[in-house]
């Protein structure tokens, strides 16, 4: 019996020496796989298919009008099956007191997309149809408030206040297993009991009799202590062994760590044995894998790599050759098959058939696709009603409590109270004492202690472990941040724009974001405005768009230096059309290289990469972070260029994660560039306060106290800092000179720390024990507040890195390509394209 169900896919085009015969001429290239040419897919269009970003919040129904501002993606309409989206852009949802709402979308240029009334609310979670495009809403980036004299009060049904000490906590735990197993005689034996290197899982409590699991020995050697940890983790939650209401867990291990191994693992344990002696059948018979499309080839590949060739067998639907609804209702039907893989997209297309197949247990990868609560996808998986759950996230919290509240509630139901409740006893308190304009110390006290309360009560099906775990096991890794000045062309573009009379009007209005786009494609390279309408239409003045920038000064020498060295780089961009420029620039210096963005067919992805890894002549690997940032492994590169930063801090963790891997032979370096005093450092210091939020319940980061931005920090977002050879180093406030030392903390914190350690009493804000302050000092103290607790944040993140300014300090020699750029003689003369080095290097021996 075959363990490869589907059909082959066909061999990917594969990209071409620059000269060779194009592609499209099948078979007269004997050796296409060095500079890329693949093709374009024209943007297609049916929804049920795509691999959407990462969804972020979507509208609710109003109480009064409003508009709520969003990151979307869009294409045109096409009858084609499989699609893409042609690019990004934004959308203006004006609710109206009828019920209904105006739908306003443009794209990155600010081109309109179209406008659409809809007399009652339309799905969010769909694609939208606008005339002759189609768009699909992503990430929130703002609403504002009706204009109104006085709004309707909301009203709450009463609940009881939740408590706020362990003592007032009750716990409604039930035990799976029947009271009366242990009396039955054992009528089975274990499973790999005369083999010494089998492991041995935990038994079910309070159990007399029982049959003893073991972890296959062909599995168990290869498995790391960890990973052994995160399958008796996994074997514990599933079987109701741990004390909470419930059959699922979170798997929220760093990248890196093995997370499909252990689940594999798990996977394999459970469909062969079963610890209960009256139980005749495994645990569990049927098995629903759902993931993002371009993982399910992974998926298939992995079961394979540890399991072999004829132990399990394995159904995938990614062939869109195979008859998908007659494969599912076989799957249900017949035994040939145990696991069935598919992308979350599938799970509403063929809910019906689905729905027929009693599966045992449901593992969702990248499972931060679950977290908004009006996810179709979501609510179809709930109405699947598979008892046993695990949902698989490197990075689960990424924007606020919710989210985690519809994760939980997903895995475990009733282990949390409903949302409504959750927001009033869990949320409010918590986001009332992480305010940085807090400065009630009893609002501070209670909300930790319901921020303790919660991870208490999820702490039994939750397991987050960090990369530092694998420091025996994987090679060094050097995170660099390049600080690199503007061009003088760069710093004219800004300087015209901001002085522009309706500049204000722009930043504060419904074109905000379109500008924001505008500042980074400056950031990247002035000939992204080339065909930038919106830039057409603010600016009338002529400016010579070259290609040039401060990054782009510092990629090419950078490049060459990692090339001469024998070392492959992964070059990593947000955007298709920054990807274009990277892909100009290679060809220009002649290195060779592939490509995988979102119009790469999912059928060849897995080709392209493999051929990176073990093809020596192909220099570089192109990446669109949100289409190839999830799941891939890179390990033929050891060095990764983060050319520019997304707003989601998860986005950029995931890309920077493809080489530092197991499998990875070589010492790692992860380069992060950046504009010095523009744009691009605000959005970096953004990312580091958001990280906290899933410090804060994951890790149980105690110094993670603040909800640090809001949309007041938009404000100073725009501004260019030509003093500076780093705002973000500006804001540790560090006293170093350059020479490479790591941040002094001042003595005050010192003590502040110690004293918190030695559990003695915060003193008390002046503010919070007066009964009258001026508005005037309120204020004041306020801004105080929050900007001390912002640096704190950024001081907390960045505590670990080693500062150097290249100006001052040329030995280099961390990292010798660096060293080499620096002393290299052609910048004798001019000036070095690198301001400031900020260094971090992890699991050095």
């Amino acid at each position: 019996m075959s363990s490869q169900p589907n059909a082959p896919f066909k061999a990917p085009r594969l990209v071409r020496p620059t000269g060779q015969p194009s592609a499209r001429s099948a078979g007269q290239a004997k050796n296409p796989t060095i500079k890329r040419a693949l093709p374009r897919p024209a943007p297609e269009t049916n929804a049920a298919n795509s691999a959407p970003a990462v969804k972020k919040s979507r509208p609710s129904t109003p109480a009064d009008s409003r508009v709520e501002k969003y990151i979307i993606q869009w294409r045109k309409k096409t009858t084609k099956k499989n699609k893409t989206w042609d690019g990004d852009g934004d959308a203006t949802i004006h609710h109206l007191e009828s019920g209904g709402c105006d739908v306003t979308a443009k794209n990155s240029d600010n081109k309109s997309l179209g406008k659409r009334t809809f007399n009652v609310l339309p799905d969010f979670e769909e694609v939208i149809s606008l005339g002759t495009f189609e768009i699909e809403l992503d990430e929130k980036i703002g609403d504002e408030a009706p204009a109104v004299d006085a709004a309707p009060k909301p009203v709450f049904k009463r609940v009881s206040p939740v408590p706020s000490t362990s003592e007032n906590v009750t716990n409604q735990f039930k035990k799976v297993a029947p009271p009366t197993y242990t009396e039955r005689p054992t009528s089975r034996k274990a499973m790999y009991n005369d083999n010494t290197s089998a492991i041995a899982l935990p038994p079910p409590p309070n159990a007399l009799k029982f049959v003893k699991v073991n972890i296959d020995p062909h599995l168990a050697t290869k498995l790391r202590p960890h990973q052994v940890e995160g399958v008796s983790f996994l074997y514990e939650c599933l079987m109701g062994y741990r004390d909470f209401q419930g059959q699922g867990c979170l798997l929220a291990d760093e990248m890196g760590l093995g997370k499909t191994l252990m689940t594999i693992t798990t996977i394999w344990t459970l469909l062969k044995q079963n610890p209960f002696p009256d139980q005749k059948k495994s645990v569990v018979n049927k098995v629903l894998v759902v993931c993002p499309a371009t993982l399910i080839s992974n998926w298939r590949q992995e079961f394979r790599k540890w399991l072999g060739a004829n132990k399990l067998n394995v159904l995938t639907l990614n062939n869109a050759m195979s008859n998908e609804k007659q494969d599912i209702l076989n799957f249900g039907k017949l035994n040939v098959y145990q696991v069935l893989v598919v992308n979350y997209e599938k799970i509403t297309i063929h809910y019906d058939e689905l729905s027929t197949i009693k599966f045992d247990l449901l593992v969702c990868d990248e499972g931060h696709r679950l977290k908004n609560s009006a996810n179709k996808v979501l609510k179809h998986l709930i109405k699947l009603n598979i008892p046993r759950k695990i949902v698989l996230t490197g990075t689960p919290i990424q924007n606020e409590l919710i989210e985690f509240h519809t994760l939980i509630s997903f895995l475990n139901p009733g282990v949390l109270p409903d949302l409504k409740t959750f927001q009033k006893n869990y949320v409010n308190p918590i986001s009332r004492a992480r305010d940085v304009n807090c400065f009630d110390p009893e609002v501070k006290r209670k909300g930790e202690a319901i921020s303790q309360l919660l991870i208490r009560l999820t702490l039994q099906f939750i397991l987050r472990r960090t990369q530092a775990i694998l420091s025996l096991y994987l090679t060094s890794k050097t995170d660099v941040l390049l600080f690199v000045p503007p061009s003088d062309l760069q710093l004219k573009l800004f300087k015209y724009i901001i002085n522009l009379k309706k500049f204000n009007q722009i930043k504060s209005g419904s074109e905000s974001f379109t500008l924001i786009n505008l500042f980074k494609k400056i950031c990247n390279s002035p000939s992204l405005l080339v065909d930038d309408a919106f830039f057409q239409r603010i600016v009338e003045k002529q400016f010579n768009l070259t290609l040039s920038s401060g990054k782009i000064s510092v990629l090419i020498p950078l490049l060459l230096e990692i090339v001469a060295r024998k070392e492959k780089i992964v070059l990593i961009s947000n955007y298709t059309q920054t990807l274009d420029l990277l892909e100009r620039v290679l060809v220009k210096i002649n290195l060779t290289f592939s490509r995988l963005d979102g119009s790469t067919p999912t059928n060849t992805r897995n080709s392209i990469v493999k051929q990176f890894n073990t093809n020596p002549s192909i220099n570089v690997f192109l990446l669109s972070s949100k289409s190839g940032g999830m799941g891939i492994n890179l390990v033929g590169a050891s060095r990764l260029i983060l050319f520019d930063n997304d707003w989601n801090p998860a986005t950029d963790l995931q890309s920077m994660s493809r080489i530092h891997r197991d499998g990875q032979q070589k010492p790692c370096f992860i380069y992060r560039i950046f504009t010095t005093g523009c744009i691009d450092e605000k959005i970096f210091q953004r990312q580091l306060v958001k990280n906290k939020l899933s410090s804060k319940f994951l890790d149980n980061d105690s110094s993670s106290k603040s909800d640090l931005f809001d949309e007041s920090d938009l404000k100073n977002i725009f501004e260019v800092d030509t003093a500076t050879i780093s705002n973000t180093h500006d804001l540790l406030e560090c006293s170093c000179n350059g020479d490479g030392s790591t941040l002094v903390e001042q003595l005050s914190e010192s003590q502040d720390t110690s004293n918190k350690e030695n559990g003695e009493e915060e003193e008390e804000p002046p503010f919070a024990t007066q009964s009258w302050v001026s508005a005037l000092e309120l204020q004041q103290k306020m801004v105080d507040n929050g900007d001390i607790l912002k640096k704190s944040a950024v001081k907390s993140a960045l505590s670990d890195y080693q500062h150097y300014d290249p100006n001052v300090n040329k030995n280099l020699t961390f990292d010798m390509v660096l060293h080499r750029l620096a002393n290299n003689p052609s910048f004798q003369n001019k000036k070095l394209p690198i301001t400031f080095i900020m260094l971090r290097v992890s699991n050095q021996e």
